[in-house]
Parts: structure tokens; C-alpha cells; sequence
């Protein structure tokens, strides 16, 4: 009875220590949202346009993903070229990365793109041809591909040998799943799955997704108001937006698809979308509410106060990239259609624009 005994209180031990060590318990940050619009925001010091040189090989149809180099930035259009490029921090065009087309050392379309910490090297997601292929930053040259046995809508490199996926829901055919990943490349094993959602929400089309920042990588998924930290263990939440009774609800994301989208439209319920970053002063994400427009929202987290920005007529809309100095932003051709004609940086370039905002200390 006894050694029944002690081996019972073993066996909690072991438990309770392989809990405690699975990954770090942070608390949450609830965030309760409003729709009060705010002035023009006081927290930028300069605004910079760099316009994107435009040449024969180098015409961007449309912004997917832009990541920010020391020397320069890389830039992919999944949408209309369905190619990635490097361009200089001045905006000049250096060479395209990789080539379009079937085969090795191909991609078909970059579904997403992510640095490899510590190596010289950008991995390119291509769904099509189920596999993820690398290539020299130094001047786009092909070095290897591997290829993949799962359907991913976005990954991001944690470190050379493990990689953070956002699975893509709408293949799983279940009513709930773990949406999320993170893949040992070494052992061909998964160290963690989670991020239990409804699959039909990954339908939606949402800039949400894999962001990295000076303090965490954050990411964020389609009709899910969580925003998650990502490390090497797994996925934690972070921050919850609060949109109260304008929240997605489960009743609404159960329905078919179809269902789901009209019900949506019925409701107009409020949920983020994306390009979630952040610095030690603030954290920025666009959701949609009451307007037919996305909105900015700032938190000011010494203070704990909310700041929403018409999307309408805003040139930060997508951030990139964020340190204590400076923001990187981006407008999609969406939002160059609603802002007005008559804004002097639109004629800066015939391709698009990076937009480098000068932070407040």
C-alpha cells in the first residue's frame, strides 16, 4: 500500500515538472475595444517615402509580404507577378530571388516567405509543388528545396532547423483543429500543435499571420481575436482584443461556410485583421468595425489607452517592421485606390512605395 502510495505521488511529480517545463506561462493582456476614432496621431515625428524603383524586371503588382533586411528589403507578390524581389534600403532594385515556373529550384507562387535566423538565407513557401525552397539573400540564387507533407497558408523560421506553421484549415475538413505548429526539421517531428479553432474561419480572408518584432514573434489567425506569442515550445496567448458583444462567436463560425460569410454580413460583428507589431512603448493591429474601412488601432501599454485611425485615409495601414526609432509600413493596391488622388507621394514612383515612419522617443 505504501509503495502504491509513493509511486502515485511520482508519477504527479514527473507531471507537474513536465507541465511546468513545456513552455513559458505569460499572462494575458485583455485589451477592451471601442470605436471612438482619435485625432492625427502625435507618436510620429517624420514621415520618409521610398519610392521602389521601376524597371522591365522588377514591377510589383501587388504587396504580399515584406520583410526588412539591414541592407534592404525583400518583397513578394503572390497576387498578379507571382515573384519575390530584393531592393536596396534607397529603394533601388538588386535582383529578383528565384525564378517562376515548375521544377527544381522553382516555385509556382510564393505563398510566403520567411528569413532563416543566423544563415544568408530567405525560404519560400510553395504549396503548389509541396515543398519550401532557399535561396541566397547575397544575390537570389537557388541553394536547396525540401519538400513538405503538410498544407500550410503561412510559415516562419524560429531558427534554422525549426519552423512555425499556421496549417491551413480549410483542407482539414473538421469542425475544430490544431491550426498551428511548430516543426523540428531535424527529426521530421512536430514539438507542438495547437491553437484549436474552427477550420471553415482560415476561408476568410485576413492579413493575419506570422509578425515578428524587437520583443516576440506574434501571430495571429483568421476570425480569432487571440494574438499569440510564438517561441520554439510553442504558441501562448499574449493579447485578447475585447470587442464585447460584437465578438465572432462560435454559434456564427460553426455554420457552413456560406452560412458563416452571410451570417457575418448580417451581423457585422467586429475582429482583427492582421499586421500585428509591436515595440516596447506600443502595439499596433488593424481590425474591422463599424466602417467600411479597416482600422488602426495603437495601444499605448505604459498608459493602457486605445487609439483608433480611419483606415480610410491612413499611410501606416501595414506595418513590416518596428524598433524604438522606426516603423516600416506598406499600402496595398486596395488602399492606394481609397486614398485621395491628390496625395503629393503617390507620384514618387511608378511601382510601389515604402513608407518609414520617425518615431517619438
Amino acid at each position: 500500500m505504501i509503495k502504491k502510495y509513493w509511486l502515485l505521488i511520482l508519477i504527479v511529480a514527473y507531471y507537474t515538472c513536465k507541465n511546468k517545463t513545456s513552455g513559458p506561462i505569460t499572462g494575458l493582456e485583455v485589451i477592451t475595444m471601442h470605436s471612438e476614432f482619435s485625432n492625427k496621431p502625435d507618436f510620429i515625428l517624420d514621415t520618409t517615402f521610398i519610392p521602389l524603383e521601376f524597371c522591365e524586371d522588377c514591377i510589383i503588382g501587388d504587396f504580399t509580404k515584406v520583410l526588412k533586411l539591414e541592407d534592404g528589403f525583400v518583397i513578394s507578390d503572390k497576387q498578379i507577378s507571382g515573384q519575390v524581389y530584393k531592393f536596396s534600403d534607397k529603394g533601388i532594385f538588386q535582383f529578383r530571388i528565384g525564378n517562376k515556373g515548375d521544377g527544381l529550384g522553382n516555385y509556382v507562387l510564393p505563398f510566403d516567405i520567411s528569413l532563416v535566423p543566423g544563415t544568408d538565407r530567405l525560404a519560400v513557401l510553395d504549396q503548389n509543388q509541396q515543398k519550401i525552397l532557399f535561396y541566397a539573400l547575397s544575390d537570389g540564387s537557388f541553394i536547396e528545396e525540401i519538400p513538405i507533407n503538410f498544407q500550410a497558408k503561412s510559415i516562419h523560421f524560429i531558427s534554422p532547423n525549426k519552423l512555425a506553421i499556421h496549417f491551413d484549415g480549410q483542407f482539414s475538413g473538421l469542425e475544430k483543429d490544431s491550426l498551428a505548429g511548430i516543426l523540428d526539421l531535424k527529426s521530421n517531428e512536430y514539438t507542438y500543435k495547437g491553437v484549436f479553432d474552427f477550420s471553415k474561419t482560415d476561408q476568410n480572408l485576413t492579413a493575419g499571420d506570422f509578425f515578428e518584432t524587437p520583443i516576440d514573434l506574434l501571430f495571429s489567425k483568421s476570425l480569432n481575436d487571440t494574438v499569440y506569442r510564438v517561441t520554439e515550445k510553442g504558441f501562448f496567448p499574449k493579447y485578447r482584443l475585447d470587442f464585447g458583444t460584437k465578438t465572432v462567436s462560435d454559434d456564427i463560425k460553426v455554420l457552413p461556410v456560406m452560412d458563416m460569410r452571410m451570417k457575418m454580413m448580417q451581423e457585422m460583428p467586429f475582429y482583427h485583421n492582421g499586421n500585428i507589431i509591436e515595440n516596447e512603448g506600443y502595439l499596433f493591429f488593424l481590425w474591422w468595425g463599424d466602417d467600411e474601412f479597416e482600422i488602426m488601432s495603437v495601444w499605448e501599454k505604459e498608459k493602457k489607452l486605445l487609439y483608433n485611425y480611419n483606415g480610410r485615409e491612413l499611410i501606416f495601414k501595414r506595418p513590416f517592421y518596428i524598433d524604438d526609432e522606426f516603423m516600416y509600413c506598406f499600402l496595398t493596391n486596395a488602399d492606394y485606390e481609397n486614398l485621395d488622388a491628390e496625395q503629393p507621394f503617390l507620384g514618387l514612383s511608378e511601382n510601389h512605395l515604402i513608407i518609414k515612419l520617425t518615431l517619438k522617443e
